[in-house]
């Protein structure tokens, strides 16, 4: 009856994309070129008049100097908030007057920002972001303003019960490395960030060849290329990512008291760094574990043992190490019985795992990347993020290829390759 089901949901999600696609995507055409010493990703598409980018800016919060935690983020968030010749009302209005929006994120590794609006207005939009990223304003009234923000993000952060259990997570795993502390900082160094700070980072991440941009639309390419030419980023100096290699070592669990209704039980392994191999392996092999309703850690501690209020895992690949962490919320009455489950489930993976288990993960991860495609921003984020670790843009076309073609056996070498080498244990209870 399940497999009756899930195909039924495979077909529903395959439809809709094929539906999605004609309607809003249609036939589309892609390739790499260098417009002013600056990599573009282009795609044509055809469909109602929307253009979206997703400009990456590599280099991000690991960069950030001892005691100026927090800076790379500041920094991006004031690039929207006004420049030599827009400020930040006329910035936000434009583009959402044009129905879209303009926005930014920062990551360890690179920052992010996103536009969306109709095409008739691109060339226009091409005309701000330049003045954006080539004149900021970086006032010192709206970075007090970011600054407290900020803060404001950190705290709700520890109000979260798996949001502290991964920041606590961090600190003990990362100790004595950037990624110790997340992309928003540390409420210690917020304050002694100036604008002057500001500036300086800015005058390190504006240069072409930190920046890799992509741009999905219904557009002509020729077009396309033609706006663009008014995008001059102009410094290009040679530019080597921050590579840092941490490895997951064994450690008892460390435990963290917090008020609260719940303990929260995070365990930390080795994973692959982004790679055209084990990468795509170990994502069918989370997916099996800890992703959605199906997981095995779902179906076992939630399903038969009841433990759970939120249970799973995450993979986490960067450029020179990977991590995946296993998580769970129970009653703190069933955290011993609830931590030793969930370190038998991931102990007796490779005897469990089946031929079902594997289609139903491989059915699941190119099902939702199939979905997630059909907005042209989503297409855009993935054209960009292949590009900028290090795949290359064209794995956004193979990927589905790439996920189909894994076997168990593919499964359970990096099972064995990773995860019974060490694991790093967190509980926060109350």
């Amino acid at each position: 009856m399940y497999n009756i089901h899930m195909k039924k949901l495979m077909l529903i999600v395959f439809f809709v994309f094929i539906s999605i696609h004609t309607v809003l995507g249609g036939e589309s055409y892609l390739k790499k070129v260098y417009i002013n010493d600056t990599e573009f990703i282009l795609k044509e598409t055809k469909g109602l008049g929307i253009i979206s980018g997703s400009i990456y800016i590599l280099g991000g919060s690991v960069e950030d100097p001892t005691g100026k935690k927090g800076l790379t983020n500041l920094t991006t968030k004031l690039l929207l908030k006004g420049s030599k010749n827009y400020d930040s009302y006329s910035i936000n209005k434009f583009f959402e007057d044009s129905g879209g929006f303009i926005s930014s994120v920062t990551t360890e590794e690179y920052s992010i920002i996103e536009f969306s609006l109709k095409v008739e207005d691109f060339g226009k939009a091409v005309e701000i972001i330049n003045d954006i990223l080539k004149n900021p304003v970086f006032d010192k009234e709206k970075l007090k303003i970011e600054i407290e923000n900020t803060k404001a993000q950190i705290k709700a952060k520890k109000e979260s019960g798996i949001s502290y259990a991964v920041e606590k997570l961090r600190e003990v795993a990362f100790k004595g490395t950037p990624y110790e502390t997340s992309p928003l900082g540390k409420e210690e160094d917020l304050d002694s960030i100036t604008t002057d700070d500001i500036k300086s980072r800015w005058s390190e991440l504006y240069n072409s060849s930190r920046f890799v941009i992509s741009i999905v639309g219904d557009i002509p390419l020729k077009e396309m290329e033609e706006s663009l030419k008014k995008l001059k980023i102009e410094n290009k100096r040679e530019y080597k990512p921050t590579l840092i290699d941490i490895s997951v070592k064994n450690s008892d669990c460390m435990v963290f008291k917090r008020e609260g209704a719940q303990s929260t039980i995070l365990l930390m392994f080795n994973a692959p760094k982004v790679s055209k191999d084990d990468y795509f392996k170990f994502k069918v092999f989370n997916s099996i574990l800890g992703d959605g309703f199906t997981s095995k850690l779902f179906q076992e501690l939630r399903e038969k043992k009841g433990y759970a209020y939120a249970v799973g895992s995450f993979y986490s690949p960067k450029p020179s190490f990977g991590y995946m962490v296993s998580y769970i919320g129970t009653a703190p009455e069933k955290t011993e019985d609830a931590l030793k489950d969930m370190k038998n489930v991931i102990d007796n993976f490779d005897k469990e795992v089946t031929e079902e288990d594997l289609k139903i993960a491989k059915e699941k991860i190119v099902g939702t990347f199939l979905m997630n495609h059909q907005t042209r921003l989503k297409q855009a984020n993935y054209l960009g993020m292949f590009e900028a670790i290090g795949l290359g843009y064209e794995y956004d076309e193979k990927f589905p290829q790439i996920i189909n073609s894994i076997t168990l056996n593919d499964v359970i070498e990096v099972y064995k390759k990773y995860i019974p080498a060490a694991s790093t244990c967190v509980i926060v209870k109350p």
